[in-house]
């Protein structure tokens, strides 16, 4: 094996995982925190709510391609740095959020924050694959996926104790408040967290064999098949995704009438179910490989989305709403759970993508085709204000079922890479 480094200590294991799973979690709670707000943000400034989702759609574009851009940074200055420079891009983005005067302003910091979400998994998931050894990787990688549902659980329960019916400008507190975790994970990641050394080792080697860390080095021929169907697979599973994240509150507060500071109790659950779900991928995936465990998750997710939002919205109303009794808040609650523990697919894109591609281009090809997913993901929700005058809430989000059964089937067009070994020049 070319360039092999040295292996990291148990304990630099485990700090390079804490770093990466702090930058992740607050990451994915400044992205989470606008779903609960975007009602509130169209009435601040005067627009539909097809305004807003256009919103949701210049972050999912930023993701891609601040996937790819920052990828390939990581890819040429190390992964370390391109944390960082992530962490302190998602922090002040959001923190400018709370500070916007208009639509068109709060889209150019949404889109920072964007940016900054596609780089950071870009680097951390390389950085944590390369750190961890074959035979725990895909646990690894699992465990700092729980904090995308983690920073979920934190967006819902800062937006249950911070948002108020009465102040419609409450929105505005909520983003301010969320950026400043970012700050105390840039010093942890900054003091705790070294740089990859299976990334030095490949610096030394690309040098001595006059390689070049270019971003269309993905786009090669021996790379092309696995960059487009890894893209495919993560359009599909994003699809759903984000059209679940973005409306599940809007479909909360329209269908069971509930208040916009009730809805994020019920995604409470949802984020318990997610964190077990990432867990349970990351030990099934070591057990059965990458392709079957995601197969399991798809089609799991495949038949929990139509369960979750026909049921919800069939539930008894009271007096034209959705009563806060245990009852509801425990039936509501373990269909989000469910629905929750198959997004458990997310863990597995890290260490299936490092794994498919070369160290000089793993971060780049990896962030590609991973947050150029979401960018697949923009035509769903474009499309969810359309139909749900023409077909109903609960059909038009029911419609995202379809897109997990074709993931299911694609994942057995990309080879099995469980047991792989990573080095430089891999």
């Amino acid at each position: 094996m070319a360039g092999a480094a040295s292996p990291p200590s148990v304990q630099r294991q485990y700090l390079t995982l804490t770093g990466s799973w702090m930058a992740w979690l607050f990451d994915a709670m400044d992205a989470g925190v606008f779903g609960f707000v975007m009602l509130a943000i169209a009435g601040s400034f005067a627009v539909t709510m097809g305004d807003v989702v256009s919103t949701v759609a210049w972050f999912l574009l930023a993701t891609g391609l601040g996937g790819y851009a920052l990828g390939n940074i990581s890819d040429k200055i190390g992964r370390k740095k391109t944390i960082l420079l992530s962490i302190l891009a998602y922090g002040t983005g959001t923190l400018l959020c709370g500070y916007a005067h208009s639509l068109a302003e709060l889209n150019i910091y949404r889109f920072i924050v964007g940016f900054a979400v596609g780089g950071l998994w870009s680097a951390a998931a390389a950085l944590v694959s390369e750190v961890w050894r074959p035979e725990g990787r895909a646990k690894a990688i699992a465990f700092m996926q729980t904090g995308w549902s983690g920073g979920n659980l934190l967006a819902a329960l800062l937006a249950w104790n911070l948002l108020d019916p009465a102040n419609p400008e409450a929105w505005r507190t909520l983003f301010i408040v969320a950026s400043i975790p970012a700050y105390l994970t840039l010093v942890f990641v900054m003091v705790f967290v070294e740089e990859s050394p299976v990334w030095l080792a490949n610096r030394g080697y690309m040098l001595r064999n006059g390689g070049k860390s270019s971003p269309f080095e993905i786009f090669r021929p021996q790379h092309l098949r696995s960059v487009l169907l890894a893209l495919t697979i993560s359009m599909l599973g994003m699809l759903g995704y984000w059209i679940i994240l973005t409306f599940t509150p809007a479909f909360l507060q329209n269908i069971l009438k509930v208040r916009i500071d009730q809805a994020p109790v019920f995604l409470v659950w949802n984020a318990v179910g997610a964190i077990a779900g990432y867990i349970g991928y990351g030990f099934l995936a070591e057990k059965i490989g990458r392709r079957s465990a995601f197969a399991v998750f798809f089609l799991g997710m495949a038949f929990m989305v139509p369960v979750f939002t026909f049921s919800a919205s069939a539930m008894p109303l009271t007096d034209g709403k959705l009563a806060f009794t245990m009852q509801n808040i425990v039936t509501l609650g373990v269909l989000s759970s469910l629905l929750g523990f198959f997004t458990g697919y997310f863990s597995g894109f890290g260490a299936w993508y490092s794994e498919l591609f070369p160290t000089s281009i793993r971060s780049t090809a990896s962030g590609f085709c991973f947050n150029f997913g979401r960018v697949g993901a923009i035509a769903g929700i474009k499309l969810v204000p359309v139909l749900i005058p023409v077909i109903g809430f609960a059909t038009t989000i029911a419609l995202a079922s379809f897109s997990y059964l074709l993931a299911a089937l694609m994942v057995f067009a990309l080879r099995e890479t469980k047991g792989a070994v990573l080095t430089s020049g891999n």
